[in-house]
């Protein structure tokens, strides 16, 4: 038989060994889908609902001024803000369990209303109590209360009307993004996160019933049939690579009929993206199973660190919620990129030239990985040809 031949048959009985359990193999096209919609339900926020959000806060009065009275009465009327007055004790306990931020309008605050541009006297203070974790949310609850005081003060000091104290300028968000089509989708997120994650957990499946196969005479049967090493790994990563291709058709599939996952830019792009990172799930599992040792430490050690890279590619939450150190770390993962391009070709809708950098990246480490794995199984052939392993 020709090496060709050799690679496909070997290919043919991993697809039925897939098979044989039914089971299992559903297994591995609805676990991905389950996890990708779990996500994208917890993070999914419909455009009137983001628009509409606001700000949990508790007011605390202790000073009994009338001044005091109006600042407190703006901001439990403020739109910008889901506030209730309430005492130190109940506040100081929600800022404790993140439940709101606290605004305390302490005795001596009455003072605020004598003040005047240029003065010298000591200003009184308001207190926000918040979480250690609610840095975003008190920046967010400083802005508005800085705003609703100024205005109360405006009118104190100058008699102005809350129209005359407005700021003199209008805001007018506009968000921009280098693709037009760009509309987040926190399904197509998700999606793209799992399927990448769960891709290479099937790889790893691969690696470890590989690595099972080495320890059995399942492979001393092959290898004594004098089928060469290369026809070996070629046919391992041919169905494993395979099987991957089908889960992203799956997934993807489910996705834009259940949840309007799509792809909004460069199809060829998607495609050629689904292409490589599932040769890149087929370099994990070889790599697994030429460095893994024992099925059960290899098992361990596995998880951990697909469970790492995906964290710090991006694929659970959007990078930019990671830290910027972490950031630019991810750069040397191979996730991140793949991560990246499947975001470009679907909610970013970017084109082609946007895709193929993060192609050219995962397809580089795919390389890499089976570089390593092919050396190391070939190292370990030649200790077992010369008796020693």
């Amino acid at each position: 038989m020709s090496n060709l031949s050799l690679t496909l048959a070997l290919a043919r009985k991993d697809w039925r060994l897939f098979w044989a359990d039914r089971r299992s193999a559903l297994l591995c096209f609805v676990v991905p889908v389950l996890l990708a919609s779990v996500f994208g339900t917890i993070f999914h926020r419909s455009p009137a609902d983001a628009a509409g959000a606001r700000l949990p806060v508790v007011v605390v009065v202790e000073d009994g001024g009338p001044f005091t009275r109006q600042v407190a009465d703006a901001l439990l009327a403020s739109s910008r803000l889901d506030a209730k007055e309430g005492s130190r004790a109940e506040a100081t306990a929600a800022a404790a369990e993140r439940q709101a931020v606290v605004v305390v309008l302490p005795v001596g605050f009455e003072r605020l209303k004598e003040w005047q541009p240029g003065s010298t006297d000591e200003r009184p203070d308001l207190y926000l109590l918040h979480h250690p974790n609610a840095g975003a949310e008190r920046e967010w609850a400083e802005g508005i209360i800085t705003e609703l005081v100024m205005q109360r003060v405006a009118h104190e000091a100058f008699g102005a009307t809350e129209r005359e104290s407005a700021p003199p300028f209008r805001v007018r968000a506009v968000a921009l993004s280098p693709h037009p089509q760009m509309n987040f989708n926190s399904y197509s997120h998700s999606f793209c996160g799992m399927t990448l994650q769960y891709l290479l957990f099937w790889g790893m499946e691969s690696g470890l019933l590989l690595l099972r196969e080495r320890g059995r005479s399942v492979w001393t049967r092959v290898r004594a049939a004098a089928v060469p090493l290369p026809c070996v790994v070629a046919g391992k990563a041919l169905a494993t690579g395979f099987i991957a291709l089908l889960q992203v058709a799956v997934t993807f599939g489910v996705g834009y009929l259940g949840f309007g996952v799509t792809i909004d830019g460069s199809v060829i792009g998607f495609v050629l993206l689904a292409a490589a990172s599932c040769g890149l799930a087929a370099a994990t599992g070889l790599l697994v199973a030429a460095l893994g040792g024992t099925e059960c430490r290899a098992r361990s050690v596995s998880v951990l660190l697909i469970l790492g890279v995906s964290l710090l590619g991006g694929l659970w939450v959007p990078g930019f919620l990671l830290p910027a150190w972490v950031r630019d770390a991810a750069l040397a993962l191979p996730t991140t990129w793949a991560m990246r391009g499947l975001e470009a070709a679907t909610w970013q809708g970017g084109g082609l030239l946007a895709v193929l950098p993060s192609v050219a990246a995962v397809v580089g480490f795919t390389l890499a990985l089976l570089g390593v794995a092919t050396w190391r199984f070939k190292f370990v052939e030649r200790a077992v040809r010369d008796g020693k392993a």
